[in-house]
């Protein structure tokens, strides 16, 4: 029964296929770059995350896996923004895809114009990806791969540019909202007989002083966050809230619309984040897997302070 999965991918390549979804990570509040170019440069830090996700695991066959790389930096006051460097790998059963993505975010604020006290951002990021295809066909009249142009041969590999753009606003009473689309271009994989597909995102978050509400006198900060996603045909949406104490501990859930809930925890501490979910599937595809989605997660936040220049002045009468 776990073939089914698979058979329903191979099935997909009978006709002209369209891309698949951009891959969906539990830390989504973490990673906001990889839906919003935008988002760059909203801290005054250099940034590294690392997101490492394990899909479906039990299934034994074609489990997905995605691992991602983002670096942003601080706003550059000269360039009125800042920028965001993205590496990710997905795979999925025999098809493997990699993306290499460069983003930028102007400031409006940094043209002296704000709103309601906020910042917005405008962006614009270029991607190069690369998709290949490497499974062995056996069809039913033994008929050799590549005579159907609509199968590709195994180790089929092909790549083309793709282009995204956003919207992001943040507030410095610890609100932020996003709009954004990926795929602009809709990139042909001609090759591969593969059509990209627009995908558009909503993104919302506030962070809430839980610990002065209720009366405790706790370092207690609700965050809640939201991520709603479409490709124009079918809708998702993800829900996040998680309570962090001290400022060091945090641990909370996040609810995937049909899909899982996952369980999450994780430190902050001098600059570094690490971060764990469990999923637990709720979709049928539940009952072809036994040990649930792994995520892991790491970032690491650090500030580059230059020297400072002492200037010595020396009297004439010394000289």
């Amino acid at each position: 029964m776990k073939r089914i999965v698979l058979i329903a991918f191979a099935l997909s390549f009978t006709f002209v296929s369209k891309a698949q979804q951009d891959p969906q990570l539990t830390h989504f509040m973490f990673d906001k770059l990889s839906y919003n170019p935008a988002s760059a440069g909203f801290t005054d830090s250099w940034c590294l995350t690392a997101i490492a996700r394990k899909q479906w695991t039990g299934l034994n066959s074609g489990e997905p896996s995605t691992t991602l790389i983002n670096f942003t930096t601080p706003k550059f006051s000269k360039l009125k923004g800042g920028f965001g460097f993205t590496y990710y790998n997905d795979q999925i059963a025999w098809e493997t895809n990699n993306t290499l993505r460069l983003s930028y975010s102007l400031h409006l604020k940094d043209l002296g114009l704000t709103i309601a006290g906020g910042d917005l951002g405008i962006g614009l990021a270029a991607s190069y990806n690369t998709k290949t295809i490497s499974a062995v066909w056996v069809t039913p009249d033994n008929i050799p791969a590549g005579i159907d142009v609509a199968i590709p041969v195994s180790g089929t590999k092909d790549a083309g540019m793709s282009f995204n753009a956003g919207l992001y606003y943040q507030h410095p009473n610890s609100l932020y909202l996003g709009v954004s689309t990926t795929n602009l271009s809709q990139t042909q994989l001609k090759d591969l007989n593969v059509d990209g597909v627009r995908h558009y995102y909503v993104m919302a978050g506030y962070d809430y002083d839980l610990g002065a509400t209720v009366g405790t006198g706790f370092n207690l900060l609700l965050r809640a966050n939201g991520l709603m996603k479409t490709d124009a045909v079918k809708q998702q949406y993800d829900l996040n809230f998680n309570v962090m104490a001290f400022g060091l501990v945090w641990a909370g859930a996040t609810y995937r619309h049909n899909d899982a809930i996952a369980p999450m925890a994780g430190i902050e501490w001098n600059g570094f984040r690490v971060g764990y979910s469990y999923g637990i599937g709720t979709s049928f595809l539940s009952s072809y897997y036994s040990n649930g989605n792994h995520e892991l997660m790491l970032n690491y936040c650090f500030k580059i302070t230059p020297p400072v220049k002492f200037e010595r002045e020396v009297h004439p009468y010394l000289l």
